[in-house]
């Protein structure tokens, strides 16, 4: 067989690129389409029902992480571990029947500088990002699995994450909380966050999460994270930060420990199938969206458990 040509071998490049990235979208894509949504099921937090990595033990982050979470719910896995095949043979593990194609795409940036001659002819020293994919196997696809031994993972008190709740609120200068009323929302003018008042929640871990789902919202604070805010009900941006809030949410609470129940969040118009279905056609006419949505919610997670007094699981 010829050796491949430099050109030959950027265009096998950039098709297996496209090919990883659109198994990618659809996955995500379909279970968006189906209602079928792996976070608005009561998942327990702690890394051990998250995907994560079986050489580093690190939990997936963003996308890769609700892409990998479809996938095995798509599949019936319940072993949240995953591995490229040459990390399940570091582990002793049998990759025999593990051909390509058969795994789950995931993406990784990663930070590049290069030169270019900008218009004065001068040869500036700039910054990017270049896009890695990797197949990886969830542990059940192996021939010789054998479940681990289960570990019984003592969730936070739910009184305790609202200490944490009240701890990021009383962090930010100018972020208000209102308990009072039958909503709840967040407002960018005033920066203000209302719940309605803990008798008023009839599951304790609704109010949990309700608080977490308003406190992703006002991430989006321009003294934040940053991101619009000011969107007509039922439009596709208004969808789009629904799915952030809901996202980020689930990232939180699971990362603080806590249990993830979504379908108790009481603001009006959340965790609703349509407005997800809606930012996903609107999606597909938006450059690199759906990556900018996992993107931000993890942003907006991360920026809300920096202030939590409680340790997040490793």
């Amino acid at each position: 067989m010829a050796k491949m040509t430099a050109a030959q071998k950027k265009a096998y490049g950039k098709q297996k690129s496209e090919e990883m990235s659109e198994r990618w979208f659809n996955a995500i894509a379909d279970g968006i389409k189906s209602g079928n949504i792996p976070w608005r099921k009561p998942w327990k937090g702690g890394a051990g029902g998250m995907p994560k990595n079986l050489k580093s033990n690190k939990t997936y982050r963003g996308g890769n992480l609700m892409g990998l979470w479809f996938a095995a719910q798509a599949e019936g896995y319940s072993d949240m571990r995953f591995a490229t095949r040459n990390q399940l043979k570091e582990k002793g593990m049998s990759i025999t029947g593990l051909k390509n194609g058969t795994g789950f795409p995931i993406r990784f940036f990663k930070p590049n500088t290069y030169e270019k001659e900008n218009e004065r002819g001068e040869v500036e020293v700039r910054s990017g990002y270049v896009t890695r994919w990797y197949e990886v196997w969830c542990v059940q696809q192996c021939e010789d699995y054998t479940p681990p031994v289960s570990d019984s993972h003592q969730l936070v008190p739910e009184h305790e994450m609202m200490a944490n709740f009240k701890t990021f609120v009383d962090s930010q200068p100018t972020l208000t909380l209102e308990r009072q009323g039958d909503r709840a929302f967040y407002r960018l003018s005033g920066d203000l966050i209302r719940l309605p008042p803990r008798e008023a929640f009839t599951d304790s871990l609704g109010e949990v999460m309700t608080a977490f789902h308003e406190a992703v919202h006002s991430t989006g604070h321009p003294q934040r994270t940053e991101r619009p805010l000011k969107n007509g009900f039922g439009s596709p941006e208004y969808a789009f930060e629904e799915l952030i809030a809901e996202l980020g949410s689930m990232l939180t609470v699971v990362s603080l420990g806590g249990e993830f129940k979504p379908d108790a969040v009481m603001e009006e118009n959340a965790n609703n199938i349509a407005y997800l279905q809606c930012w996903l056609k609107a999606c597909k006419e938006q450059d690199k969206a759906l990556t900018a949505a996992f993107g931000q919610a993890q942003a907006a997670a991360d920026y809300i458990v920096s202030y939590c007094q409680s340790e997040a699981v490793e």
